[in-house]
């Protein structure tokens, strides 16, 4: 094809649009998803993307988030921390357990079963597995099949368990519009982006959603971006997801595969369980509980959120410690158990 690029965002509108008259969840990120996978498996085609796009699209969706946040959101989850601190770490050591049995069951190594297995930070275990020698291409295929798992079943199953009782959706433009040279806090959070999305998880999102949050917080209106433009980074994302996905090699991963995805929705049952422990146990409404301990997909949760009535500046902030609890505290793990998990 001569084109790819082109024709791989091309389909992935076509995908987008099509997801959004059936009324689909998340339809600009899971359309794109579909849309490219089914013609890469169909009709062989070679995907391509724009990474400059990818990480502007990150950048905004930090900020379409950052918007949600409000004075009393870094003091609300301080109580929530603790419980879901708990909950987090009980979901990943269910989930290294499991990836230790499916070792033995497999006979695969222990380094890529476990690594493979942690319920998020799929770039951070790309990396850990690398260091500790692990396949880190099944590593890739397995947190794919995870992360397919969690944006395609969590967002059906809140959609459509409570999406009527909470159907008023988060207004991502700001009440009052700032004024016009706000613009440039947005240009700032761009390059801080940028600048830290090697050093920090998920960086794009998670830096450029705190500076926008904390801005928010302090009282300042910020100009308000029109709704398309979020719409569009949301597009170009689900078109990366489904660039990303390889069906071939996840064909070619055979029964390891099936293990894994197995893992996968068993981990999200296991998350919906604990949201409902999370509500009785804090107050916090089982919409956003839900999507708090989905395992993975900080951004498409926390869009999810503002879908169906949640509240997406509390999801994101405790998605955000999910995510910096696995990516800090289980390479420091694996670390130490490097001679043990080699065995």
């Amino acid at each position: 094809m001569r084109y790819p690029s082109l024709s791989t965002y091309a389909i992935a509108l076509l995908g987008g649009c099509m997801f959004q008259l059936l009324h689909i969840p998340i339809p600009f990120i899971l359309g794109p998803v579909t849309a490219i996978v089914f013609a890469k498996s169909l009709f062989h085609m070679e995907s391509s993307t724009f990474p400059l796009a990818r990480d502007i699209a990150f950048v905004l969706l930090g900020i379409q988030i950052g918007h949600t946040f409000t004075s009393d959101t870094f003091t609300s989850i301080f109580p929530y921390m603790l419980p879901y601190a708990l909950l987090s770490f009980l979901m990943i050591g269910i989930c290294l357990v499991i990836g230790l049995g499916i070792s033995k069951r497999t006979g695969m190594d222990k380094t890529t079963s476990m690594v493979g297995s942690s319920p998020g930070g799929l770039s951070a275990m790309i990396a850990i597995s690398e260091s500790l020698q692990g396949n880190s291409g099944l590593v890739t295929i397995f947190h794919t099949l995870r992360l397919m798992s969690v944006l395609f079943i969590i967002p059906f199953f809140v959609t459509h368990m409570w999406g009527g009782e909470n159907s008023a959706a988060v207004d991502y433009s700001l009440s009052v519009d700032g004024p016009l040279w706000t613009v440039l806090f947005y240009i700032l959070v761009f390059f801080i982006g940028m600048k830290g999305k090697h050093k920090i998880p998920a960086g794009l999102v998670v830096l450029p959603m705190i500076v926008i949050g904390a801005i928010q917080t302090s009282g300042l209106f910020l100009y308000s971006l029109p709704s398309s433009l979020f719409s569009a980074s949301q597009l170009m994302v689900g078109t990366y997801l489904g660039h990303t996905i390889m069906p071939r090699e996840i064909v070619r991963a055979g029964k390891s595969c099936f293990y894994f995805l197995s893992l996968s929705i068993f981990i999200i049952a296991v998350g919906i369980l604990f949201a409902f422990l999370f509500s009785f146990w804090t107050g916090v409404d089982i919409v956003t509980s839900v999507l708090a301990l989905a395992p993975g997909g900080l951004v498409e949760m926390s869009i999810t959120a503002g879908q169906t009535g949640g509240d997406p500046a509390v999801v994101s902030s405790l998605q955000t410690i999910r995510l910096l609890t696995i990516v800090l505290v289980l390479p420091l793990l694996f670390k130490r158990m490097e001679r043990h998990i080699r065995m």
